[in-house]
């Protein structure tokens, strides 16, 4: 699937000692612990060594005395029923129902799709052909499906035609805004290319600034828990007020929204583009700071860099960590560590029970390269 889809894993340790005592320690703090957490008084046979008890038994004060769950070890046979001993402590063994060999159960997190509505310019210049491909407006629709099929569990978009006020752009005016299709919302690929396949082309203009300045109160993007872009596509120069300044405004407002910009065709104004990409936080490195395509496939290679890159870095946990100071999280088996900073590593929100992912394994998400993210609570190694 497009972005790598991957699971996540949260692995919740169980057993005393797991993540926080030395490995092997069998001293007398851990004995203690185990009597006083419900181990038996009452004394068994004599002994003098563990080996001389009674499998799941240890010798504790000169007696015999069963263990716990978790309990320490100097082998296998002072566990208890399907518990086996690692470093000095019993653990469950690999394939039973108490977990991955660290006393734990195995739990998913969840992704936080972005809200993303995509903005797209249909005036008349849109029916202009493409070489043999066909018009720009024909192949603009088959990428913008071919996007929101491809990312739809991944992200939640919407659709907004400008200009005009319907389908079929008989109502609207020259410089008057364009019309959400479809809200921003999880499973909107089929509803998204209705709209595109009953829309036609308008000649009205190119009111971009118009149409951009509707989503300052539009709620599909206002959602503070999740980050919110618009993905505008035009072919050509803003026929009214300047868009740039009121693209600066969506990314200033609480909470802020970025807009990515493709131009599509020869036709485009760089300089506005390139403005509007700076204003929106989106521009790329390089003299062209927006996305430039010149036909089918580098407008579906634009859109698909674009999704990639929007991809969700924070997770919400299924639960709640009894100590964020014990969560280690590793991406393909190396440990990633928390940044307070959020300049390289995670972190965890206590409120809304997320971590998020900051700097290079933000990125190494979002280029698709992760097969194995796990979340572990007090056992600081991958399983």
């Amino acid at each position: 699937m497009p972005g790598g889809l991957f699971t996540a894993l949260i692995v919740l340790c169980a057993s005393p000692g797991c993540g926080t005592s030395p490995a092997g320690s069998n001293d007398e703090d851990a004995i203690n612990t185990l009597a006083s957490s419900g181990g038996e008084s009452t004394e068994g046979p004599s002994c003098a060594s563990n080996s001389e008890c009674a499998p799941g038994e240890l010798c504790q004060g000169g007696a015999c005395t069963p263990n716990l769950p978790g309990g320490p070890c100097e082998d296998s046979s002072n566990c208890v029923d399907d518990e086996t001993c690692e470093n000095g402590t019993c653990v469950p063994e690999q394939g039973t129902d108490d977990g991955m060999g660290c006393g734990g159960e195995v739990y998913t997190a969840t992704a936080i799709p972005p809200n993303v509505l995509i903005v797209q310019d249909r005036s008349g210049s849109m029916d202009q052909k493409v070489g043999d491909e066909g018009t720009k407006w024909m192949l603009a629709k088959a990428a913008i499906e071919q996007v929101v099929t491809d990312y739809a569990d991944e992200v939640f978009f919407g659709l907004m035609l400008y200009p005009g006020l319907d389908p079929d752009c008989d109502d609207g005016k020259s410089c008057g805004p364009g019309v959400i299709a479809v809200d921003v919302g999880p499973a909107t690929a089929t509803a998204i290319t209705s709209a595109l396949n009953d829309a036609d082309t308008c000649s009205l203009g190119t009111p971009t600034a118009e149409t951009l300045e509707v989503l300052q109160d539009y709620s599909g993007l206002a959602d503070l828990g999740r980050p919110n872009y618009v993905l505008l596509i035009t072919d050509g120069q803003s026929s009214c007020d300047d868009p740039v300044p009121m693209v600066a405004e969506l990314l200033e407002q609480d909470p802020p929204i970025k807009t990515f910009v493709v131009g599509f065709g020869d036709g485009v104004d760089v300089a506005e583009l390139n403005e509007m990409a700076e204003a929106g936080g989106t521009a790329l490195m390089g003299d062209q700071m927006y996305y430039q395509a010149g036909n089918a496939q580098s407008l579906v290679d634009a859109f698909a860099d674009i999704a990639g890159s929007v991809l969700s870095c924070s997770f919400v946990l299924d639960v709640v960590p009894p100590d964020p100071d014990k969560l280690f999280v590793f991406i393909n088996d190396v440990e990633i560590l928390r940044d307070l900073g959020h300049d390289d590593g995670w972190d965890y929100e206590a409120e809304s029970n997320q971590v998020t992912f900051y700097g290079p394994p933000c990125e190494l998400m979002q280029s698709g390269q992760i097969m194995d993210l796990q979340f572990v609570f007090g056992c600081p190694e991958p399983r």
